[in-house]
């Protein structure tokens, strides 16, 4: 999904004035390497001469470097590969769109992965498959069994020859038959899929003693349960600024210090004032979350007096700036402040019937944070159930807000004592986590370790005999 909105922005970038930039870029990738730097000059001299494909297909830096940078979503190269990106995903689409191709297709790859990341796999039948990079496939399958190769003596590999079964009716990623355009030339019946294609695992067997057969459905990106999360996450980080866009997707997955660099390009870039709160207002976040409180403090001090000379005193826009304001002093330790800045935040937005419900319910869930502090247990756990009500009305069933929601609820649970209900809230929160956010992200990390510490101190406080187990 992430990927899919990585691919989504890229396309939205159309300068095509910044072909120089990528071939510094590229340069500056092989500095060392004077095979490479000539290819990089051919690419640069002819890059109009020959199709996206076949510069795409050449062994040479191109694939390898785009689809490294795909693969671990590091956006900054990314941008500077952005033309080149849209242009090779175009041609896809145009071929796709070219093709008479109506009865199902059954492709196949082979290759090696660990052994620990084809487990997921195996552990995952009737799941999603996200693949971030442009997918190489044929319909031959000897030639891809070819490249499943053989384990040899690495115990730590497996041999994998995934088998894709595409119906051309329902699907909507880009995949196209490329021998045309192919720098070497017919003969393997290669299919390319772009970026961010998704599949279906439906089944996991061995097919003869070295080689496992993954049997993958090419999915339709009208997935509803997916199509709507995205669409709500994406309607978080829409800006006409593509590079901002950036910055927005990379806080959602918890590459702070990456967003930090969109945001501050973004101050070079922005003059208007209406721009400039949009990127203070990140950059505070992104500080907050990076534990540099002076830093975000910093940001949101500019951010009030940009707003404070256009706005008035109860415009909406100000309520988002004390509510993060009030964070601020949380961090601090200075809880009475916090609460100030939290309940005058929540009452510009009650009192505005346009007011986003997301900030509403935020705010309602920071200020049970301080009731909890103060041990006012029950008006917490008040306040955190209209956050969850707020966000259950408003959000998909696996949106990472409302996992941060079950969390809350559950630690005003935890402070109450109804430890039953606690976990069946952290429960939940932990299942939404693994389904919509990426491996590691810091939310998830997050969750996982205060449940285990929420465990170890109830096994403490059983044995210590201040929590007595009902067996009846």
């Amino acid at each position: 999904m992430y990927s899919t909105m990585t691919k989504e922005i890229i396309c939205m970038m159309e300068d095509d004035n910044l072909h120089e930039n990528m071939i510094d870029f590229c340069r500056s990738q092989y500095a060392n390497n004077h095979h490479v730097l000539n290819l990089i000059d051919e690419f640069d001299r002819d890059y109009a001469l020959y199709s996206p494909i076949t510069w795409y297909t050449r062994d040479g830096f191109l694939y390898k470097m785009l689809n490294k940078a795909l693969r671990i979503n590091d956006i900054k190269p990314l941008v500077l590969l952005h033309n080149y990106i849209r242009h090779l995903h175009q041609q896809l689409i145009e071929l796709q769109q070219q093709s008479i191709q109506k009865e199902p297709l059954i492709l196949y790859r082979g290759q090696q992965m660990p052994i620990v990341e084809f487990e997921k796999i195996k552990n995952n039948i009737g799941g999603l498959l996200s693949i971030s990079n442009f997918l190489s496939t044929t319909a031959i399958v000897d030639v891809a069994g070819i490249f499943a190769g053989h384990p040899l003596d690495d115990q730590t590999i497996s041999c994998i020859l995934f088998q894709i079964y595409i119906d051309p009716t329902v699907n909507t990623f880009p995949v196209a038959n490329i021998e045309r355009y192919s720098y070497f030339g017919e003969g393997e019946k290669e299919y390319l899929f772009s970026m961010g294609s998704v599949f279906r695992i439906e089944k996991v067997q061995q097919r003869d003693e070295q080689v496992w057969l993954v049997h993958l459905t090419l999915t339709s990106d009208n997935d509803s349960m997916l199509a709507e999360l995205k669409e709500s996450l994406k309607s978080n980080i829409l800006d006409q600024n593509p590079l901002l866009m950036f910055g927005g997707l990379l806080i959602q997955i918890g590459e702070y210090e990456k967003g930090e660099y969109f945001y501050l390009i973004g101050l070079t870039m922005e003059s208007e004032p209406s721009r400039l709160v949009t990127i203070w207002n990140q950059l505070g976040i992104i500080y907050s979350h990076l534990n540099q409180i002076d830093e975000a403090q910093k940001c949101y001090v500019e951010l009030l007096q940009i707003k404070q000379k256009y706005l008035d005193k109860d415009d909406p826009a100000l309520a988002t700036i004390y509510n993060n304001i009030g964070t601020i002093y949380h961090n601090q330790g200075n809880s009475q402040l916090a609460l100030e800045h939290f309940q005058r935040a929540l009452s510009i937005h009650l009192a505005n019937p346009e007011s986003n419900y997301e900030y509403i319910a935020a705010e309602y869930c920071n200020i049970a944070a301080i009731f909890i502090d103060q041990g006012n247990l029950q008006e917490a756990f008040q306040c955190q159930q209209r956050s969850l009500d707020i966000n259950r009305k408003y959000l998909p069933s696996n949106h990472p807000y409302l996992a941060q929601s079950y969390y809350a609820l559950a630690m005003s649970l935890y402070a109450l004592g109804r430890y039953d209900e606690m976990f069946e809230y952290m429960q939940k929160a932990l299942s939404i986590d693994k389904q919509s956010l990426p491996p590691n992200h810091p939310q998830t990390q997050f969750h996982e370790e205060n449940m285990k510490a929420v465990v170890q101190r109830m096994f403490e406080r059983i044995a210590a005999g201040s929590i007595i187990i009902d067996d009846s």
